[in-house]
């Protein structure tokens, strides 16, 4: 039974976990366990580097921003019990780094250990295949009964040798229902399917706390279950689109997020994007001067996104625009200014394709999920205010291109981005815009336009921001400069949106 060697140690991991890196020793432990089981590890004398380049392996494809950071699992790892580092044949602890009590940075833990080898007590035990696998399947169970990040981790790492395959992954319903049926699982683990909650951490655990990056997490709101709160700032990085990409020129770039944007590859989809096109460029030569100037502006972007990037766009960008075309078509008169052949056929067949559309999207709704908990300041989040914090993203993008530090793309997003502002300050009534699931074609808590404007902004910038951090050269001065007004921008945004 897993629960007589392992349940100490699972235990321990569970209960000792930063609230925003909550994947990180399931997912480093998992790594070490696949190494060992392709012979590529001995218990007795890990290599840590080995380790950590699994890491970086596994992380690259849900969570770029934080593949660079596996020494610090590995090391909080340690204070758990399953492995030691040593020096000189003496064990390593938190009171050989001083008053932080842990190693600040990579090069600082691998400059003090010579050897890390699983603990005695564990050895027997990790040499047994069938042993690793049940601790395996543990750590399994403690991502798929997490956050959304985490449940992501539960599908890629379900199947080993599919792990860098994402179309090969599982559904988060079948990596459930098959952690189920293990009665070892279910033994250990009592709670059902859900965000775990804790009920408290001792001085050991605020070590690993403090390892967190993003301040804006607060921890009174840790007891909360996920759905009822505000998504924190690296929740909404993981469902970004468009997401960030250092791009062979060294400049921030957009791309798309492998996860949220990828298509079900249906022989026909090449048909809506072609039909978006034309029924827009119709739509737009009918369109009088007295039309809402944001709405003709909304539907540029989306045309600008089908005819650069096809079939295969970047979803956050169409609903955004699809969110600001609806969001300006239901508030204002259409009778006073569309003409009646494009009421009942071009703006219907419009929203209509665009729906149908979505259907080949299948983890949009998963992005629809994390962006519908954002809990807009109806008080700060209008007129002006709303405006500022994306003229702001404007000036920044295009002073980061003159520096040769971002494309023209990003200038592009971000103006895209501040046009819709300018758009939803004026307008009442911010409703959610039902959009699509892979299931039931309608997700129960849609996102309202400025949710998808704030959301779409903070996790672009977001990630830019954790890229610069993970793989940019302190040495190039730019680089420093562009991450500090990033992160004023970034704040500035955060201040649109409640924390519960």
């Amino acid at each position: 039974m897993l629960n007589d060697p392992w349940a100490s140690l699972v235990a321990s991991i569970r209960r000792r976990r930063a609230p925003d890196a909550r994947f990180f020793k399931p997912v480093c432990l998992i790594a070490a366990i696949d190494l060992t089981n392709d012979g590529q590890l001995d218990a007795a004398r890990l290599d840590a580097e080995v380790i950590i380049l699994r890491f970086k392996a596994y992380v690259s494809l849900v969570f770029e921003g934080r593949a660079e950071m596996g020494w610090k699992p590995l090391w909080h790892l340690s204070n758990d019990g399953l492995w030691t580092f040593y020096a000189d044949g003496v064990a390593l602890g938190p009171d050989d780094f001083g008053a932080d009590r842990k190693p600040g940075t990579k090069s600082i833990l691998f400059n003090r250990f010579d050897e890390l080898s699983i603990d005695q007590r564990y050895r027997d035990t990790w040499q047994d295949e069938s042993q690793r696998m049940a601790l395996r399947h543990a750590m399994l169970n403690i991502l798929a009964n997490d956050d959304e990040g985490c449940r992501q981790f539960a599908r890629q790492l379900f199947h080993a040798d599919r792990a860098m395959q994402p179309h090969l992954w599982p559904s988060e319903e079948q990596v459930i229902g098959e952690l189920r049926l293990s009665k070892s699982q279910l033994d250990l683990f009592d709670e059902g399917v859900g965000v775990e909650v804790h009920d408290g951490f001792d001085d050991a655990d605020s070590q690993e706390f403090d390892d967190l990056d993003d301040a804006d997490f607060d921890l009174s709101d840790r007891n909360l279950p996920s759905p009822l709160r505000t998504p924190s700032v690296t929740e909404i990085g993981e469902v970004a689109s468009p997401t960030a990409k250092l791009n062979s020129a060294s400049e921030i770039d957009l791309d798309k997020n492998p996860h949220i944007d990828s298509s079900d590859d249906a022989s026909n989809l090449e048909d809506f994007s072609e039909i978006q096109i034309v029924q827009i460029t119709v739509i737009l030569g009918s369109l009088p001067g007295n039309a809402p100037k944001g709405l003709a502006l909304a539907l540029i972007a989306y045309k600008t996104e089908l005819e650069k990037r096809g079939a295969r766009p970047i979803i956050g960008i169409l609903t955004n625009q699809h969110a600001i075309i609806d969001a300006e078509y239901r508030t204002s008169d259409a009778s006073d200014w569309l003409p009646p052949g494009m009421k009942e056929a071009g703006f219907r067949d419009f929203f209509r394709y665009h729906h149908l559309f979505l259907q080949h999207f299948p983890f949009m709704s998963e992005r629809e999920k994390v962006i519908s908990r954002i809990n807009v300041d109806e008080t700060k989040a209008t007129g002006e205010e709303l405006i500022r914090p994306f003229r702001a993203a404007v000036e920044m993008a295009k002073a980061a291109q003159n520096a040769g530090v971002a494309t023209t793309d990003v200038v592009q997003f971000m103006q895209e981005l501040k046009q819709g502002a300018e758009s939803l300050a004026g307008l009442p009534n911010d409703v959610p815009i039902l959009d699509v699931s892979n299931e039931d074609r309608l997700v129960s808590a849609a996102a309202t336009p400025k949710q998808r404007l704030i959301g779409t902004a903070i996790g672009f910038l977001e990630r830019a921001y954790n890229l610069l951090g993970a793989t940019v050269g302190i040495g190039t001065a730019t680089y420093p400069a562009f991450a500090q007004n990033l992160n004023a921008v970034l704040d500035m945004l955060k201040s649109l949106m409640r924390n519960s």
